[in-house]
């Protein structure tokens, strides 16, 4: 056993036992100076004269009795029982007042005597290891300060958080504090090192959103299930983790049919996701990696109890996993990213999400993708479109075509030659529809007319007119029809790929009706996404 902790227990009984055994001794002690040997605490990692604020220490020595006070660097008193003293040793607990002067290191201990004689030896108090209670607020947000409740925050070296180094503002020594840096995404480890050691604690923080897993394919979030289904044109939809980032993710193959136009994966339709209604307040994530294939295009959509698809496109401009990130206001209606004048998505009503792969725009290459941790953020706050500047929005109400029965688009009349027009499917430039025209024989522009609703235009503004086209040899062009009289554009010419054509002119009426002549040719031809937008 340890000497000092012999001696330590040792003294312990000498105190019961001390008036009965040094009785006999009265008539040497008188002979003795008082003085103290040494004094030892129970921790044996620890040399003589050193310990802890509250340690328990035993001073030995010579001609102790009666010992009145203890005190510390002249400033603080020793609380403890004169009773369980003897000669030869005194027990006490190490003193730390701050208000009173407590400090760390090297110091005199006084012993005063009841006849007045004083006597003093050296002792260093050392100072412990810092402690973390709890954060205030418990999960701060970014580019706020956080106060960090604790004890021992005594000469404070670092404050490191997430492995940066933080400036920091020593309170006391029970708090300090630090600003959460602004770029964060997450939380981590906070460490506080100081002269007597360091503490770590996990700090959690606040983003100003809450976060909901949709799936991780490892039995996760709102769709916990692997059970998802293909459709379209896709070759295999696989589970698999070879080089993922976290564990499972989902794998869809398009290697390049063409038969249904389209191809995709879709989640189950179970029960509503969200509670926020605001579109502007929710954002949809994922994590996407195609393997290499540059200009891949990934399509995601989210589908509400109506069974309307709302899209975004998301290009693969590198290698590797990458997230796709917008707020529920970006996606577009009716399966077009670009349709953004239909009104928003109710983040409230989405029950349902899709992934497939773009075939009919960007660089269609048939494709490996592979995707996981599907996820909404919630917002307080309203957040940023992440959609890049697009200009005028188009004023055509269902300008893409997607809405309508059968072979009617709404918002749209077939002035002349409605026998020659059908909505169309599989020739489509985006979206699920497209206008087919069929001419019979070649003829008048007039003799085949699509023409839109009226829409609001300001006399003397100028506006582009733009549509794509595809399809055998025709000619066709863009008027108007407006009260103050029509307005002509030249002629274009369509081809086997899809091309978009533009129109310049400068409103002449208030109320203005985009006009597609088509019937001068002999011809099968295919027109979508027709925009009309002021020229800037």
């Amino acid at each position: 056993m340890n000497t000092i902790k012999l001696k330590y227990i040792k003294y312990l009984f000498l105190f019961v036992a001390s008036t009965s055994l040094f009785t006999s001794c009265d008539e040497d002690d008188e002979q003795l100076q008082p003085n103290i040997d040494a004094i030892y605490t129970s921790n044996t990692d620890l040399d003589k004269n050193q310990g802890f604020p509250d340690d328990v220490v035993m001073a030995e020595g010579v001609d102790l009795q009666d010992v009145k006070t203890i005190t510390f660097d002249g400033k603080v008193d020793v609380l403890f029982n004169p009773v369980f003293n003897s000669n030869l040793a005194i027990s006490f607990s190490i003193p730390f007042d701050e208000d009173k002067g407590s400090r760390f290191g090297v110091q005199k201990i006084t012993f005063t005597k009841e006849n007045g004689t004083s006597f003093q030896t050296d002792f260093e108090i050392l100072q412990p290891v810092p402690t973390i209670n709890k954060f205030n607020p418990e999960r701060p947000t970014v580019g706020t300060p956080v106060t960090v409740n604790g004890k021992w925050f005594n000469n404070v070296l670092d404050v490191i958080y997430q492995g940066e180094s933080m400036n920091f503002e020593t309170i006391s020594s029970t708090q300090l504090s630090f600003t959460i840096p602004a770029n964060l995404t997450q939380g981590g480890q906070l460490e506080i090192i100081t002269k007597g050691g360091s503490v770590v604690k996990q700090l959690d923080i606040y983003l100003g959103f809450e976060e909901l897993i949709i799936v991780d394919f490892d039995g996760g979030g709102l769709r916990p299930n692997n059970n998802w289904i293909a459709y379209g044109d896709y070759n295999t939809l696989e589970y698999k983790n070879a080089g993922g980032i976290s564990g499972n993710y989902a794998e869809l193959t398009w290697v390049g049919a063409t038969a249904n136009g389209y191809n995709g994966s879709q989640s189950d339709a179970g029960a509503l996701m969200l509670n926020e209604t605001n579109p502007e307040k929710v954002k949809f994530l994922m994590q996407v990696n195609a393997n290499g294939a540059i200009g891949t295009v990934i399509e995601i959509f989210i589908v509400d109890t109506d069974g309307v698809n709302w899209a975004i496109n998301y290009t693969i401009a590198a290698d590797g996993w990458q997230t796709v990130e917008a707020i529920v206001a970006d996606f577009g209606k009716n399966y077009d990213p670009s349709n953004q004048s239909d009104g928003d998505a109710n983040p409230a009503a989405i029950n349902q999400v899709k992934v497939g792969i773009g075939q009919n725009s960007g660089t269609p290459n048939p494709s490996t993708v592979q995707f996981d941790n599907i996820k909404w953020q919630v917002f307080e706050t309203v957040q940023p479109s992440t959609l890049p500047p697009t200009g005028p929005k188009n004023i055509l109400l269902n300008g893409d075509l997607e809405l309508g029965d059968a072979d009617n688009f709404e918002n749209w009349g077939m002035w002349n030659g409605a026998d020659r027009m059908t909505a169309e499917t599989t020739e489509i430039h985006g979206g699920a529809r497209a206008l087919k025209v069929v001419n019979p024989a070649a003829g008048n522009s007039w003799d085949a007319q699509f023409v839109s609703d009226a829409v609001t235009t300001e006399v003397g503004k100028e506006y582009t007119a733009s549509m794509w086209i595809k399809g055998e040899t025709v000619t066709l062009r863009f008027s108007t029809n407006a009260d103050a009289g029509a307005l002509y554009g030249v002629d274009y010419t369509t081809t086997t790929e899809w091309q978009q054509v533009t129109w310049d002119f400068v409103a002449n009426d208030a109320s203005t009706r985009l006009v597609l002549d088509m019937g001068v040719s002999k011809g099968t031809f295919y027109i979508d996404d027709i925009e009309l937008k002021e020229k800037i």
